[in-house]
């Protein structure tokens, strides 16, 4: 390689991953070093990433990746940078430079069976995709279905014979609502697997969308001998570990649990579980201008971080891969700026008033930083959104179970 091509080639080695990529046209989002989005190349939804702090890209499609913007230039155009001639090619495109004389160039063929092979893979690519999101959505289909079908054989838990879901509630520091929403089952199957390795008494509740219909279910299993929490132990019968008591079916994510009132209310009321925003809705007497709802979790509640707000934890650490104790990194409360509607539960616009309930008995800083994301995610000038804490270390369910 005589010394113009070499000085060609290190001009390209010098072009940083950043700049790489706003010469080849890709997207950057407007904060953070991570970009994930659809391959140039390979097609898809955000299988393709490249990291400006880290000077990295990678394809998750392809299984390909590296440090350096010639390889990313060579990989959305389909060349090989092993050859001489896929190595100068992508130079080229990086550097906006022709290439030298004596350097090895594409043949009109060869560039136009490269580009043909490019083509045939983002075709190929988009029909396995296609296949993948049918069989999802076949299977989220199939779960929602299933979710309905437990939530339509329970029966109104307020006015149902089967007393279990309304003493339930009150040994829970609530009390049944007057309302449809929540319902009971005498005996529903514990699936694990595909054993069923438990049946008893639950209650059932729906997750709804905007559009009122049902795409979930949330069960809760009873044991009213079993305090304090008034449900089953389940144990794995394999490994003895000991299961949660809850489970949801179907679909949850943007969807929320309706317990009381009507969507159309101005004010909302709600938190990550049934029996906190019950709590609370038996404290206020169920005020007849709410609608109190339930997230599920507090994923659902509060929404994904963006990833530059995250911090230290000032007090929590642990060890790294090589041993050494670092603090741990809690995601932060500013919410994602371009995140899905249905990255957390809905809200309508017509709503003016929100309270959020925050979990007194979890992790107080990652939960303050979440419930601070999830008051900002749905936050507007003609919206108050306030957050309602619990003393440290108890929940509202807890503080009215004691004050019963």
């Amino acid at each position: 390689m005589n010394a113009v091509l070499k000085l060609f080639v290190e001009d390209a080695r010098a072009v940083s991953i950043a700049e790489g990529a706003k010469r080849l046209g890709l997207k950057f989002r407007a904060k953070g070093s991570e970009h994930p989005q659809p391959c140039p190349a390979c097609g898809g939804k955000d299988g393709f990433a490249f990291n400006t702090t880290k000077n990295k890209w990678n394809c998750r499609h392809a299984g390909e990746g590296g440090n350096d913007a010639i390889g990313m230039a060579a990989h959305i155009h389909g060349l090989n940078v092993r050859t001489r001639e896929g190595l100068m090619e992508a130079c080229s495109i990086l550097t906006g430079q022709p290439i030298p004389d004596g350097g090895e160039r594409e043949t009109d063929e060869e560039r136009t069976e490269r580009l043909a092979r490019l083509e045939q893979r983002r075709r190929d690519n988009e029909a396995d995709q296609a296949e993948r999101e049918a069989k999802q959505a076949d299977f989220r289909e199939r779960e929602r279905n299933k979710a309905r079908g437990i939530y339509d054989r329970a029966d109104d838990l307020s006015t149902n014979a089967l007393v279990q879901g309304r003493f339930y509630l009150m040994r829970r520091g609530a009390n049944a609502p007057d309302s449809h929403w929540l319902r009971v089952a005498p005996s529903v199957p514990y699936w694990h697997g595909d054993e069923v390795i438990y049946e008893g008494p639950a209650m059932v509740a729906p997750f709804i969308g905007p559009d009122m219909g049902v795409i979930g279910c949330h069960i809760t299993w009873i044991d009213l001998d079993h305090a304090p929490k008034f449900r089953p132990s389940i144990a794995d019968p394999a490994t003895g570990e000991v299961l949660p008591s809850k489970k949801m079916r179907g679909s949850k994510k943007g969807g929320l649990i309706p317990i009381c009132g009507a969507p159309a209310a101005l004010r909302w009321v709600g938190g990550e579980g049934i029996e906190n925003t019950a709590a609370v809705g038996r404290a206020e007497g169920w005020r007849d201008d709410t609608f109190y709802f339930a997230a599920g979790d507090i994923g659902n509640l509060t929404g994904p971080a963006d990833p530059a707000s995250r911090f230290a934890h000032p007090t929590a650490t642990k060890a790294d891969k090589n041993g050494r104790v670092r603090s741990v990194m809690v995601p932060g409360p500013v919410p994602l700026a371009d995140r899905a509607p249905d990255d957390a539960f809905w809200i309508p616009d017509h709503v003016r008033d929100v309270v959020l309930l925050g979990d007194g008995d979890s992790e107080r800083i990652a939960t303050a930083a979440a419930m601070a994301r999830g008051r900002a995610r749905i936050l507007r000038p003609d919206r108050r959104v306030a957050i309602a804490w619990p003393p440290v270390g108890l929940d509202f369910s807890d503080m009215m179970a004691g004050a019963a």
